[in-house]
This record gives structure tokens, sequence and C-alpha cells, in this order.
């Protein structure tokens, strides 16, 4: 079963996030992190510095995007 995970660093730009996402396992939000913030701001993962991976009540999660896939049943991935 999915579950939000909140994930909290900083880049070595000096930008700190704060990004709520959707996996399995804490892994799999690590990599879609990764995947996010290197594809949006061009940086690579020796950049992107993690402090904090928790996971989310779906009440509490503040991303509508996130609460919108907890609703789903089923996600079918290609």
């Amino acid at each position: 079963m999915p579950k939000i995970y909140r994930v909290v660093g900083d880049t070595s730009t000096g930008m700190k996030f704060v990004v709520e996402v959707v996996g399995e396992r804490p892994y799999d939000a690590l990599e879609k992190v990764y995947s996010v913030l290197g594809s949006r701001h061009k940086l690579k993962r020796t950049q992107i510095r993690i402090r904090e991976v928790s996971v989310v009540e779906p009440s509490s999660a503040k991303s509508n995007e996130a609460k919108m896939l907890m609703v789903l049943e089923k996600v079918v991935r290609y």
C-alpha cells in the first residue's frame, strides 16, 4: 500500500526544500525527489542533501497531488 512521504533537505546551491511524494517505500520517495529536483533545477544527486524522510498521514499532507494519488485504488505504471 503506498504511503505519503515528506522529504526535507537542501541543495549545494543553497535551496531548501520540503517535498511530499507517494511511494511504496522510503527508497521510492527518495528516487522521485532526486528525479524531480534533477529535472526541474538541473541538479545532480551529489548536489542534493536529504535531511529527513518521514511518513505523513493523508489528512495532514499539504500536497494535493499526493492526496489525490492516495484516493486511487490502482495506479498503473508504464
